[in-house]
Formats: structure tokens, C-alpha cells, sequence
């Protein structure tokens, strides 16, 4: 069904800009028929080529990467892992548990309960490795959508470029249409052209920035809560955040040591 309604979507665009492409006056850089082609057509090819969910996947992941801040992300995650080992320490488990399903990351929602139904290290491994499986094809299938926009938009006005120049050549005689069928040939070109290099391309990037983020994140997680359910210290851990630059400082940075298990450890 996508893939019809793809193609019946491109196919208006075509004709759109068919007929209207010669009629348009040419008002320096922004040219209507070219500008609806190269909006509308590059995305009625990815309509074709992924189902609506997929694609709805991608828009959300593209909403999540531009509202993503790794530093205080990061520094969530040290808060929120701190004070979930300090109430499985305290024997406290409802509050343990109230804490990982009000966590901003879906690992630590996702392993904490393992941790407090004493699942072994192995086991926590084993669902964390699924769980970072899972999160990371949904980010690649986003970036892919947004590298076939990046490769699909350049083609596209390849093509507005050609149609451009059959009008040209087919109305040559009419001077009156010489301008908007250049138009077309040329701003179908530098259209595709700025929506592939300045807008797809960096926003398949940044989706890409925050799966790395959120794989070390993942990381952290895991080794974190498998020194819980070792009951060991979160030394290690600790020293990865601070590497990173993101461990918290300051008065409240000891009393979360002594929590965790960590005071006094070089």
C-alpha cells in the first residue's frame, strides 16, 4: 500500500510540475514549481520504499537526536545510577524500582528489575546485549531513511533539470519562456543539492551521533548494574564518567560515594 501511494504521490508532483513549470513566473532564486518538486517528490520515493511505520520510526528518532544533549544526558544517568545503588544497598527494592522505571534511559528501565529480582550477571548481560540490539536497528533504520533523502533529493533534481530543459528546447522560439524553463533546469539542481548536503545529510549525523552516545550509555549501564548485583563498588564506573567529564562535583558528590560504595577508592 505505501508503495502505491509513493508512486501516486510522485506522480502528481510530476505532472504538477509539468504543467506548471513553463507557466510560473521567475522571480530570481525561489521558483514554486521546482520548489514543490523537490519537496514533495524525493519524499513520495521514500513513502515507496518504507512502510509508514518505519518511516514514522525515523521522524520520531530525528524529533529524540535534535532534543538530545549528551552532557546532561550523561550526567542523568550518573544521578540516576547513583541513586538506584544507594537504595539496593539500603535494601529498600520498591524504591530501588520506582527509581530505574522513572529513568530517562531504556536500558536502565529495562535491566533494573533484573537487578532487583537478583537475576545473575550473566543474565543482565545477555538481556542488556538484546535490549542495545534492538535500539540500535531502530536508529540505523532512521539514519538509513534520511541517507536515501540525501542520495534521492541530488536525483531528483537531476530530473526537474531535465524536464527544465525539454521545455526550454520545446518552447525555444517563445522568448517569454526561455526564463521559467531555465528556472526549472537550474534550481531543481541547486534544490537537491542544498536539501541533500544541508539538511538530510546532517540530520542522518546527528541520528548517528546519538546512537554512539547511547551505546556508551548502554555500556555504562551494564557494567554498572552488574557491580550492583556483584554488590561491588561502582569505582570503575565512576572513573568512566569522570573521564568523560560528566560526573558531578561538589558537595553533593561524596554523600553519593558513600552510597554507592565508593568513598575513600582512588
Amino acid at each position: 500500500m505505501h508503495f502505491i501511494i509513493g508512486m501516486l504521490g510522485l506522480g502528481l508532483t510530476l505532472a504538477y510540475t509539468l504543467t506548471q513549470g513553463h507557466a510560473s513566473g521567475f522571480g530570481g532564486i525561489i521558483h514554486v514549481p521546482s520548489l514543490v518538486l523537490l519537496g514533495f517528490a524525493p519524499l513520495c520515493m521514500t513513502v515507496a520504499s518504507y512502510k509508514f511505520s518505519e518511516l514514522g520510526g525515523a521522524a520520531r528518532a530525528v524529533g529524540r537526536a535534535l532534543r538530545f544533549s549528551a552532557s546532561r544526558s550523561r550526567a542523568q544517568l550518573y544521578e540516576a545510577l547513583t541513586q538506584f545503588a544507594a537504595e539496593v544497598r539500603q535494601r529498600r527494592p520498591a524504591r530501588a524500582l520506582e527509581i530505574a522505571s522513572q529513568a530517562q534511559h531504556d536500558v536502565l528501565r529495562q535491566l533494573g528489575p533484573l537487578v532487583i529480582r537478583q537475576y545473575s550477571a550473566a543474565d543482565i548481560e545477555s538481556t542488556a546485549s538484546t535490549s542495545l540490539f534492538c535500539m540500535v536497528s531502530g536508529m540505523k533504520r532512521a539514519e538509513d531513511v534520511l541517507g536515501t533523502l540525501s542520495r534521492v533529493a541530488p536525483a531528483t533534481g537531476l530530473v526537474g533539470t531535465v524536464l527544465g530543459l525539454i521545455s526550454l528546447l520545446k518552447d525555444l522560439s517563445r522568448f517569454e519562456q526561455l526564463g521559467p524553463s531555465m528556472a526549472l533546469a537550474l534550481l531543481c539542481t541547486l534544490y537537491g543539492l542544498l536539501l541533500a548536503n544541508a539538511v538530510y545529510q546532517p540530520l542522518a549525523r546527528i541520528i548517528h551521533s546519538h546512537m554512539t552516545v547511547a551505546v556508551e550509555e548502554a555500556r555504562l549501564i551494564t557494567r554498572a548494574l552488574v557491580l550492583i548485583r556483584e554488590d561491588k563498588p561502582l569505582a570503575d564506573v565512576r572513573k568512566l564518567f569522570e573521564l568523560s567529564g560528566t560526573s558531578p562535583h561538589g558537595a553533593g558528590a561524596p554523600a553519593a560515594e558513600i552510597a554507592t560504595g565508593t568513598a575513600g577508592e582512588p
